[in-house]
């Protein structure tokens, strides 16, 4: 529960806010034109910002303009993100080059982070010509957002769809503290965000008489108050404020838009617009992942590629399946320190869980297939793993009386069957084992007795102090940044050689693929938490055997705070000062994530 203060500070508020509202009356106001006298003073706060770089001034009159800017910013961060999100992300992404393979290069990072790392390190050697380029790049993709703004249709389905997902996005990226790891600002920039939601909900005459709308003004303010102290990071209660207000808020938005008869978005979209939790089961719609109807997931075309998964077939000489590899009881890993290969012999890379595969862009340790399609077939081809070979396979298929009906019932308008049915029901069964049903799944879900005390506290320390969500983004807990889930993060961690710690793994990763971005070398892709008390061994090549040895090495600083030379690391390589009760309680949140038999 939060501490006393919160309640009397929140009393304050609520009087305030109430004095307020009475002293105004709000006119019905269009989307465009609020949203245009939002950008109008964040302008302005980003000019400020500008004289005061441009001027020299000093480390607290320069923090002090950007907080403003980014709080204005934040204020429409649902709007931006919603409908302008290449520009969302090139004002607010995090200060990490963006990896572009279509062009194979990396494209540097800008915007209100990089100007964050900047003023929030040390000062004295602030570039300000840098940091001057920096603050322009800002104000030039403010006034693209003001273009827009003036031209674009606003629709009340829009609106209250790009509230919910603002609302997702302050529990997975905002409290979290991944939109501020160097201002420490995340609570103070929440609370901007969720006061834009309410002012938004006030615009209109009509939402505020819905019966609804009363309720979610009570939690958005309760919430905002709470923000508004800028507690500590590493005391805060992350769950209590999800479960009380965050998930709430986004479902009484979805409840508010039933209510008014406001249709839904009905589109192919990743998140449908009648969702209204962050931890519905159904949250992720993977068809909205795939290039057209034929792709999607039918009961039958996953029981079709369930009985493949265990087709020896697709194997050189028939001698080996996907299960051979992909045990159920292990999460679909198979705890091995690394694979084997046809011969017995131990390959390079550990083999990875396939629960939650389908919820990246890039399979693999390096990510270098784009699909599960085409995972399932450089699976199958590869030399070392299955050396099937897929035209002789699909061939075989074809022989069989039982797999030409299977895959007609399926792929009804095909005549016969072809290699990309093959790799799309092989896929469709792997999409399939996502099920969201851990004791923290039933727990957000409204059972209160599904967690412990020691399984909640160790969910508070993953979000805060551990700083483990802000690369294991909740809710998946993998490198897929929601809440949009359009692109996949991958990390340079320094994983040693070995458990001594001395060396540096000589894997190359994401590089072995893209030699040109010399930014991936040891970058690899980052893997769901889910199920991580069944998939050991750890790490990309198996170093680490326990959950505990994973958790030593995240909490000294990774590959750096043992001593190697990570020159790119992205791992904060500083210690998290976890005592060991606090580790035991992050391996208690994890294990809880443990999907239920």
């Amino acid at each position: 529960m939060f501490k006393v203060k919160y309640v009397v500070l929140l009393s304050l508020f609520m009087l305030f806010v109430s004095c307020k509202q009475s002293e105004n009356s709000y006119d019905n106001v269009s989307f465009n034109k609020y949203l245009l006298e939002k950008v109008a003073v964040l302008e302005q706060e980003v000019d400020h910002m500008l004289d005061a770089v441009e001027l020299r001034k000093d480390s607290v009159a320069i923090r002090e303009a950007f907080v403003k800017s980014r709080i204005s910013f934040k204020e429409i961060e649902w709007a931006v993100s919603y409908f302008l999100p290449h520009t969302s992300k090139s004002i607010n992404g995090p200060a990490l080059d963006q990896l572009d393979l279509d062009e194979n290069k990396f494209i540097p990072a800008e915007g209100f982070q990089v100007i964050e790392e900047i003023i929030y390190g040390d000062f004295k050697e602030v570039d300000y010509k840098e940091l001057l380029t920096e603050v322009k790049i800002v104000k030039n993709n403010v006034n693209s957002i003001r273009k827009n703004f003036d031209v674009i249709t606003i629709s009340d389905t829009s609106v209250l769809e790009a509230l919910k997902m603002e609302l997702f996005q302050i529990t997975a990226l905002g409290i979290t503290g991944f939109d501020t790891p160097e201002s420490g600002l995340q609570f103070v920039e929440a609370e901007a965000s969720l006061r834009g939601v309410l002012e938004v909900l006030l615009l209109t005459e009509k939402w505020r008489e819905a019966e609804t709308f009363n309720k979610l003004n009570k939690l958005l303010e309760e919430a905002i108050a709470i923000c508004e102290v800028n507690p500590s990071k590493n005391e805060f209660d992350y769950l209590t404020y999800i479960v009380s207000y965050l998930d709430p808020i986004a479902k009484g938005v979805v409840t508010l838009q039933k209510e008014l008869g406001i249709p839904f978005n009905q589109g192919n979209q990743v998140v449908k617009g009648e969702v209204g939790s962050l931890f519905e089961k159904d949250l992720i719609n993977l068809n909205a992942f795939l290039p057209d109807e034929s792709y999607y997931m039918t009961p039958a075309k996953i029981a079709l590629g369930k009985e493949l998964f265990f087709e020896r077939k697709l194997s050189k000489n028939h001698v080996r399946s996907c299960s051979d590899c992909h045990h159920s009881d292990k999460a679909f890993s198979d705890g091995l320190k690394t694979s084997l290969d046809l011969q017995g012999n131990p390959l390079k890379r550990n083999t990875p869980s396939l629960n939650y595969a389908a919820y990246y862009h890039g399979q693999f340790w390096d990510m270098r297939s784009v699909t599960l399609e085409s995972q399932s077939s450089d699976v199958i081809t590869n030399k070392d793993e299955m050396h099937g070979n897929l035209e002789e396979i699909v061939e075989h298929l074809r022989d069989s009386e039982s797999y030409r009906h299977k895959f007609k019932e399926v792929f009804v308008e095909s005549e016969q069957i072809e290699v990309w049915q093959l790799e799309n029901a092989l896929a469709s069964y792997i999409r399939s084992l996502a099920v969201f049903n851990s004791r923290f799944d039933l727990y957000m879900r409204g059972d209160q007795t599904a967690l412990t005390k020691k399984e909640k506290s160790g969910f508070n320390l993953f979000v805060g102090k551990g700083e483990c969500a802000t690369c294991h983004f909740i809710p998946v807990f993998n490198g897929t940044v929601p809440p949009y889930f359009t692109n996949s993060e991958q990390e340079v961690l320094g994983v040693p050689m070995d458990k001594k710690g001395t060396k540096l793994d000589t894997d190359l990763g994401r590089y072995v693929f893209n030699t040109d971005l010399e930014q991936l070398k040891y970058a690899f892709k980052t893997p769901t938490v889910r199920n991580a008390g069944e998939s050991g061994p750890y790490m990309h090549n198996g170093v680490y055997e326990t959950l505990e040895e994973v958790m030593d090495f995240y909490n000294k600083g990774g590959g750096i705070g043992l001593g190697l030379d990570v020159p790119n690391q992205t791992l904060p390589d500083y210690s998290l000062e976890l005592t060991d009760e606090e580790m035991s309680d992050v391996i208690a949140f994890m294990k809880a994530l443990s999907d239920k038999k």
